[in-house]
């Protein structure tokens, strides 16, 4: 503890098996943005930040102190509903994030200490611990290897909440180490750089106790370690009873929580066209508000003084005075600011959210899974999309590879069962048919790979045991890390020619063609696949002793390996009409090599893996030296299954007007082919590409040459995306905007998200990400919009992300559909507010012109408070719930119709604008028509009374109820009995709890509904004031709906018609 103070470059130096000290960093993960003390805090700061909130509060503040006309539990109460109502349902999801930490930190795991074992939470591992992981559990932190009851001492893991991938891979332990857990003499450290994002990269050594016997030890005493011996936090051990790992990274330093982010609360693009409504009204409020204050003073100041017997005159210019008038006025008008309308818009969320969890045609009945809402305040986005970011595996793709042709002897061949058909001639052929060059190719298919054989080839199964599992007995157990690899052996045991497995460094070929017999092959080094070298090889010693390389890998990097031969023309047509039919190729190649070839190169790979620094490139160029001058075999051919309707929902939503971005961990080349398969990339666009360039000057060239080209699509892999995001992000998002479709391959999760937030920060689109894999979830969590499928890969994106389905082609309901209603539902609904609360204010307003401007209250206590409770709430929100414009069907066959909705188009100012005016009009109307009928002569009630200041407040309030409940009629694109009856249920509610109230002796209403009700002209005159209203919008609607058949033709011309409320509803 007393060592020199390490500074932030040093590398990390774990002792294993030490003691762990507090001062380590511990397992513990925590992805919450609150605890039980800042909820509250933090989350009503949070709301306070919206200008509408904290508005609210300064008023409900000043409403105890200013003016006794309004209650201050009419702004009160609905600013604390709306205000706990968000709490809760944010708490809600927060609480279900801290559920998920509990169920990980919680987590019971085996480590040893001081030689021995004990079961302690995840959350307690700490550095230098060693960690037990027993087969089908999940890896709790980042581990080096040390110790496997597998083979040759490694496991089999799958890294699905990595990348994405099902496929098994392998994690060998340091050649040769031996672990005495139970040694606390031992000192052995782990050096190795600080944790870092990038999954594919890791360097480190062990430094061995001098008094070790481990062999492969270099001069310096260490042992190499890299990416291989890495076991990461979220891998899973399959096919391997129990693995023991030295913890390295902890916590939030592991390599998968450093490739996530917690971007926290999500807000719509609707919050910023709301909070633009609301400032507009609150703006307008405060100059209707100023104007009528300075009118006031000024009638004050003359009338005032001329009338002694209001007693002595106030002093106007008090500070006290100003203040207490305009504020007054403020309270009087501040329910022209609709806060009851986020009562309602949370509301609508909720049963948005529970429409689309109960849609039919997005539950999956296989799974038993229907969609999951989980960031509900995001449900109007969907209809908002315009730039959409996808994963490839498990997204686009069932990631299940089927090996169908292949190019060998100047022929091509597709796979048909366990024979080969040749299609010039329609014959069957099967490999006795063949010579000896179609053997070689078949024999260096089984032989190049690093596949797996999992379970029931223990390390007491002889190879005569083994031989006698055949092909179809055997393909089962494959395990691999790469499908592609999987799918050729599967297809070679077909074929009759199986690999059954090794046994140390033996690998065992069954050939069944003619006779009988088993081929032996010593394994004598692997060539690493890498995206950069876009190959992979291996080094083997066959039963004549001849040493043999063999390899395969993307057709433009084998070829100028190979030695010249009009076969490599050949093969090149070939790969093409592969590649057009979006299949993926793999060349096949092979050369000999002699015992000096092979030591040369093993002493220059030795050196080369002890290196610490730039050991990556070193054993690039080791590699080099050994793959050429190769000989070439032919070709392969594989299909990788896609998902159902993939190609029909990308086409649908290209049509609706999305951009389609696809960002993968896959290689390029696989990549392409899948994006040409599913059309993600149109058939017949050139793909322009930039592959592997660093450097800005270079990359700047690049990027104004494919601009001068009118560019369709970019094609772009993960080197590239480092330096365009760190030199040219604003020139490389410029371009690739323009393009219709973009592919990024050989992507990070945090470059993903990277990708993402930079779009994201152009602020004129909306983005959505969708996703199977735990390496998704930090791109879904940065779009504006994340989805995740609950697939193959688990239900780790699906839970992190804002909306979740099972299938790839669901997403095209929910955007078109789902998101279309929700977009349009929401606009109608904050628009309609505004409009009926411009009516009631409105009314305010003019009457301060005939009360001397006295901000007095021109309706009773009780019209406000059920205003919008009772009288126009139920309607209203039933319809904003329920109303279509379009049925499912239309949306679904014509997707432009998606496009109407684009950035808020229905929700414009403009829009806006109009619903004022037409909310200026009708206050004006029925205003005036009231001012009229009492003007002159005001006796009005039959028993000859004439009409009291409640009776015109009342003429008012039943106007504004009967104008705004009918007028829903008028706005309604989708209607059922339940909206009409709704509609005249609030105009009788309206009527029964006034009359009701009218009856209470002491209330300011007593018996002034009742001469209402008996008064022939007021009426008339509700009939008439109605009917002057709606009949300018009932002429609006024939000519819109007019235009619109007109527009959409015969398919839409059933959307307005009333529909029986049985039918099903979105």
């Amino acid at each position: 503890m007393g060592a020199k103070q390490k500074l932030p470059g040093d590398p990390l130096r774990i002792k294993i098996g030490g003691i762990p000290s507090k001062r380590q960093p511990r397992n513990r993960v925590t992805t919450t943005k609150y605890n039980w003390l800042t909820f509250l805090p933090i989350n009503f700061y949070d709301q306070f930040r919206r200008a509408v909130y904290f508005y609210f509060l300064i008023i409900t503040i000043i409403s105890f102190f200013v003016n006794d006309t309004i209650s201050p539990l009419v702004s009160l109460l609905p600013l604390l509903f709306v205000m706990v109502l968000t709490a809760l349902k944010e708490g809600l999801e927060d609480l279900s994030r801290a559920r998920s930490d509990k169920m990980f930190n919680s987590a019971k795991v085996t480590v040893i200490r001081n030689g021995n074992e004990q079961v302690i939470s995840s959350e307690f591992i700490m550095p230098g611990d060693l960690v037990i992981v027993t087969s089908d559990n999940d890896v709790p932190c980042d581990l080096v290897l040390l110790q496997s009851s597998g083979l040759e001492n490694k496991c089999f893991v799958i890294t699905a909440n990595l990348d994405g991938e099902t496929n098994v891979k392998t994690i060998f332990a340091p050649a040769n180490y031996e672990l005495f857990s139970g040694n606390p003499s031992r000192k052995e450290t782990i050096v190795c750089e600080k944790s870092s994002p990038d999954l594919y990269s890791f360097n480190g050594r062990i430094e061995m106790d001098p008094c070790s016997e481990a062999g492969n030890v270099n001069d310096n005493g260490v042992l190499p370690l890299t990416i291989d011996n890495l076991l990461l936090r979220g891998v899973r051990v399959q096919g391997t009873d129990r693995v023991i790992g030295c913890a390295i990274y902890t916590g939030m330093h592991t390599k998968l929580q450093l490739n996530s982010r917690y971007t926290g609360n999500k807000s719509a693009s609707s919050e910023r066209y709301i909070n633009k409504f609301m400032v507009v009204l609150i703006v307008g409020m405060i100059l209707v508000v100023l104007v009528l204050y300075l009118i006031q003073r000024n009638k004050e100041s003359k009338i005032v003084p001329a009338m002694p017997h209001l007693g002595p005159p106030t002093d106007f210019n008090s500070a006290w005075q100003i203040f207490e008038d305009f504020l007054s006025f403020l309270l009087l008008f501040n329910y022209m600011v609709p806060i009851s309308a986020y009562m309602n818009i949370e509301v609508y969320r909720v049963f948005g959210s529970y429409f689309m969890h109960h849609d039919l045609h997005l539950y999956d009945e296989k799974s038993d899974q229907p969609c999951e809402v989980n960031s509900s305040n995001l449900n109007e986005e969907l209809g908002q999309v315009n730039i959409l970011f996808s994963d490839k595996t498990g997204t686009l793709t069932k990631n299940l590879m089927k090996f169908v042709k292949c190019y060998v002897s100047e022929r091509s061949f597709h796979l048909e069962g366990a024979k080969l058909l040749l299609p010039e001639t329609g014959e069957h052929l099967d490999l006795t048919s063949f010579g000896d060059l179609e053997h070689t190719f078949f024999k260096a298919l089984t032989v190049c790979h690093t596949v797996e054989v999992h379970k029931g080839l223990g390390v007491n199964s002889s190879v005569s045991e083994q031989s006698l599992l055949m092909n179809d007995g055997i393909v089962e157990k494959y395990q691999a890390s790469s499908p592609d690899e999987k799918a050729l052996l599967e297809g070679c045991a077909r074929l009759g020619i199986s690999f059954v497995g090794q046994k140390r460094n033996f690998l065992y070929i069954n050939n069944s063609w003619g006779v009988k017999e088993e081929l032996r092959f010593e394994r004598l080094h692997v060539l690493e696949f890498s995206s950069e070298r876009k190959r992979m090889s291996i080094i083997v010693r066959d039963e004549a002793g001849t040493i043999w390389l063999y390899s395969k890998g993307a057709e433009n990097v084998i070829f100028p390996r190979c030695n010249p031969s009009l076969q490599l023309d050949q093969t090149n047509d070939q790969v093409t009409k592969y590649a057009k039919e979006g299949l993926r190729t793999l060349a096949v190649a092979r050369r000999t090599l002699t015992e000096e070839d092979f030591s040369k190169f093993e002493a220059q790979y030795k050196h080369a893996n002890t290196q610490l620094s730039n050991r990556k490139d070193l054993i690039s160029k080791c590699y080099e030296t050994v793959e050429v001058g190769m000989d070439l075999l032919g070709c392969t051919a594989l299909e990788d299954a896609l998902q159902d309707d993939v190609n029909e929902t990308l086409e649908a939503l290209q049509r609706a007007g999305l951009k389609i971005w696809v960002l993968t961990g896959d290689k390029i080349e696989t990549a392409v082919n899948i994006s040409l398969a599913c059309h993600h990339i149109p058939q017949g666009a050139r793909p322009h590409f930039i592959i592997q360039q660093t450097k800005k000057k270079e990359l700047l060239s690049r990027l104004r040459e494919i601009e001068t080209t009118d560019p369709e699509v970019l094609v772009i892999d993960g080197t590239t995306i480092a330096a365009l995001l760190k030199h040219l992000p604003q020139q490389f998002s410029d371009l690739a905007l323009r393009c219709r479709a973009v592919l990024c391959c050989r992507l990070s999760p945090l470059q993903k998200s990277e990708i993402v937030s930079l779009i994201k920060r152009r602020k004129k689109h909306i983005t959505a990400a969708i996703g199977d894999g735990a390496n998704d979830i930090s791109m879904i969590q940065e779009a504006h919009i994340g989805i995740g499928i609950a697939g193959r890969e688990g239900k780790q994106a699906a839970r992190c992300a804002d909306f979740s389905v099972v299938r790839f082609e669901m997403l095209r309901r929910l955007l078109l559909v789902h998101g279309h209603y929700n977009s349009q539902r929401l606009a109608l609904m904050v628009l309609f507010y505004c409009y009926k609360n411009i009516i009631i204010t409105g009314c305010m307003a003019l009457f301060q012109v005939y009360d001397l401007f006295s901000a007095t209250n021109v309706y009773n206590s009780l019209y406000l408070w059920l205003f919008d409770i009772v009288y126009i709430s139920f309607s209203f929100t039933y319809l904003a719930l329920t109303d279509k414009n379009y049925n499912e069907e239309t949306l679904l066959r014509h997707p432009e119709l998606y496009q109407k909705l684009a950035h808020n188009k229905h929700a414009s100012m403009g829009v806006f604008g109009l619903w004022m005016l037409n909310g200026f009009v009708h206050c004006f109307i029925i205003f005036y028509f009231a001012y009229a009928v009492l003007n002159n002569e005001n006796v009005v009630h039959t028993v000859g009374q004439t009409a009291s200041f409640q009776t015109f407040g009342t003429m008012l309030i039943t106007i504004i109820v009967i104008v705004g409940n009918l007028k829903l009629l008028l706005i309604a694109r989708y209607m059922t009995y339940i909206n009409i009856v709704l509609i005249f249920v609030s105009i009788a509610a309206y009527m029964i709890t006034t009359f009701l109230y009218n009856l209470y002796k002491g209330g300011e209403l007593f018996d002034v509904y009742n001469q209402f009700l008996a008064s022939l002209p007021l009426w008339l005159y509700t009939i008439i004031c109605s009917v002057a209203c709606l009949l300018p919008d009932l002429a609006v609607k024939i000519m819109r709906d007019l235009r619109r058949q007109t527009n959409t033709g015969d398919e839409t011309k059933s959307d307005n018609k009333i529909h029986k409320p049985v039918e099903e509803k979105v």
